[in-house]
């Protein structure tokens, strides 16, 4: 891999060696050259043949979990054919769907498409995806294709034209052409959309010293900023991930890419989320993620989840997410294995690389589990429901999210795999754990994207081959009840259970300087927005504690407390002097155009989740967490 300046450009991938043998079946053609101004151009030039022809824009994207799309963001869209335009009309029942008629002699159509980028809302790549300073390029975004084809059998030729200066970034390989544009290495339609461009103003490169069995491969992180001083790292920052890329190697044994990089963007003006793909990752944090440690670790599982998922999703995907021309609706019934084991070793990988301590890992189960405990939503709706609703949860208000349930079969799971790995140490006498089910599972041969789909009987079955039983009775008991009870069953297998004390969980300080939020679900029940235009607003409540039992609810802001003005200084004085006094808290509340006070009666001080030793119990957690020497 190497990088070159080309007509004010720095381009950064494997370069491409041989010119393209035949026509694309699309040729793509981004001017991303007013990003900064949130407005993109695409010229496609799709081949097609005389007669009625439909259109469809990508809207089930793999990782996305959801009907997304570009619907919104199309402000002009222009077919000719044999240089004249052609009408178009939406399917009022389909509108990711537009027909156009083909006419003779036609051997192929432009289409003209200007985006005007998202400065706000959103979901996932439909999100806000630029700054002045950077921008990511989600492919999806900018194409059409013919319904019914599989993309994967669509060949493209895609080219970008940049800001200039700005670096270029993508798991395809780059080539500059004279005209100042960066062509990528010819893929089908599913590579490309499977390979978004990273580019900006402020970049670093860093390349990755992996071990056996990946030493051979090239693994880097490729970081682009808002500014320069975001992009300063430790000095054992490439060594803590060549270690999270030796401690994968020996989990999985195998890997199905021929390079990696995880494209990770630092900037507080864009979509802040991670998205899987065969040979990289789209990466998305604040602009100051790398600044202190625990804010690093943060990043350490976020680089984990979506490096797991080039295995977990990518290469071993469940049947019901399969939508080969990104139209066909997906089933979400397997996102316990598809994002829960993610999120298992998402957050393991990172402790036996050294990259998180194990005492940071088991406050933020206790965080986790310290959630479910008081969480209302798990007593009526069973996990397995919020795998199923995901593509509606995951667009869900924070409001009320205690009561509903979020996407947290992502978290959920994890307790769900710890109980699996204890299982499996006690059925094999110690012999066996979920090392050994992954091994198995995700077994290959291969050296490039590969995709090897599956049901849910097969996850039972290689558990099964590895240590008899019924291991679906085990895991359905975590899916389909309700409750807390399987959950924490499933922690306490691991020789840990929950408890609460006054001292603060140092995962949940962290979270809430990530998030902005101050947490006191433990004691009087509310979530608090710390951000300064909404500071002291309730954003969600625990319907069994104090607070919510004396008339608070979100939305409502926190005025003043105990006749003081709100700060969480003056809200935690008062919740140690209640336990003192024994006398109610008073808070003044506004609700609109409206004030009143609630007595809230809560007396038992701060509290706060964490972990203690069962020690009758076996330690497999401590087993899970230890680095693997290959």
């Amino acid at each position: 891999m190497r990088a070159a300046w080309f007509n004010g450009v720095l381009v950064t991938a494997l370069m491409l060696t041989s010119a393209v043998g035949q026509a694309a079946d699309l040729r793509v053609r981004v001017d991303a050259r007013e990003v900064a101004r949130k407005r993109v151009h695409t010229d496609l030039t799709l081949a097609v043949h005389e007669g009625p022809l439909t259109l469809v824009f990508p809207k089930w994207i793999p990782g996305e979990h959801g009907p997304t799309g570009p619907l919104e963001s199309i402000i002009g869209l222009t077919i000719r054919a044999n240089g004249a335009p052609l009408p178009w009309r939406r399917d009022p029942r389909d509108m990711y769907a537009i027909s156009v008629t083909v006419p003779r002699g036609a051997a192929h159509l432009d289409i003209a498409l200007d985006t005007g980028l998202p400065t706000e809302g959103g979901h996932f790549s439909t999100g806000p995806t630029s700054s002045e300073a950077l921008a990511i390029l989600p492919w999806n975004e900018f194409v059409l294709l013919p319904k019914g084809r599989d993309a994967g059998g669509l060949s493209t030729e895609a080219a970008v034209l940049a800001p200039p200066g700005w670096q270029l970034v993508c798991a395809l390989a780059l080539r500059p052409q004279a005209d100042g544009a960066v062509e990528l290495e010819p893929a089908s339609l599913a590579r490309l959309i499977d390979s978004p461009l990273q580019m900006g103003r402020y970049a670093k490169r860093i390349e990755l010293q992996g071990a056996a069995p990946f030493s051979e491969l090239q693994h880097s992180l490729s970081l682009v900023a808002d500014s320069a001083a975001a992009l300063a790292v430790p000095g054992d920052f490439a060594a803590g991930y060549g270690r999270l890329v030796q401690q994968a190697g020996a989990l999985f044994g195998t890997r199905m890419y021929r390079h990696y990089t995880w494209l990770l963007t630092l900037s507080d003006h864009v979509a802040h989320f991670g998205l899987e793909h065969h040979e990289s990752s789209d990466d998305r944090v604040d602009e100051n993620s790398l600044s202190e440690a625990p804010l690093r670790e943060g990043v350490a599982e976020l680089l984990a989840h979506e490096y797991v998922h080039s295995w977990n999703g990518k290469y071993r995907r469940p049947a019901g997410l399969l939508s080969p021309d990104y139209q066909q609706p997906m089933d979400g019934s397997l996102l316990w294995v598809y994002e829960g084991l993610t999120q298992f070793w998402g957050e393991a990988l990172p402790v036996r690389a050294g990259l998180i301590t194990p005492e940071s890992y088991r406050e933020m189960l206790a965080g986790l589990a310290g959630t479910f405990d008081i969480e209302t939503g798990n007593r009526w709706r069973p996990m397995a429901d919020t795998a199923v609703l995901a593509q509606v949860l995951f667009n869900a208000p924070d409001a009320w999210m205690l009561s509903r349930r979020s996407v947290d079969f992502y978290q959920a799971s994890v307790f769900l795999w710890l109980n699996v790995d204890a299982e499996l140490r006690a059925r094999s006498a110690g012999r066996a754990s979920l090392d050994d089910f992954v091994k198995r599972f995700y077994a290959g041969a291969g050296r490039a994207p590969a995709l090897k789909p599956y049901l849910e009987a097969d996850v039972y079955a290689a558990l099964a081959a590895i240590a008899p039983g019924d291991w679906r009775a085990l895991i359905r008991r975590h899916l389909d009840t309700t409750g807390t009870e399987a959950l924490l069953a499933g922690l306490q297998s691991a020789g840990w259970q929950l408890t609460y004390s006054p001292e603060k969980n140092s995962y949940l300080e962290t979270r809430q300087k990530r998030h902005r939020t101050i947490e006191r679900l433990w004691s009087i029940g509310v979530t608090i927005n710390d951000k300064d235009e909404d500071k002291g607003t309730i954003i969600d409540t625990v319907e069994d504690r104090a607070a919510a039992q004396a008339g608070a609810g979100p939305g409502m802001k926190l005025v003043a407390v105990n006749g003081h003005r709100y700060s969480v200084e003056v809200l935690d004085a008062a919740v140690a002097a209640a336990h003192e006094t024994r006398k109610p808290i008073e808070l003044l509340v506004q609700s609109g155009d409206y004030y009143r006070t609630l007595s809230v009666a809560y007396f038992d001080g701060a509290r706060y989740p964490h972990l203690t030793r069962i020690e009758a119990r076996p330690d497999t957690l401590s087993h899970v967490l230890t680095a693997r020497v290959d």
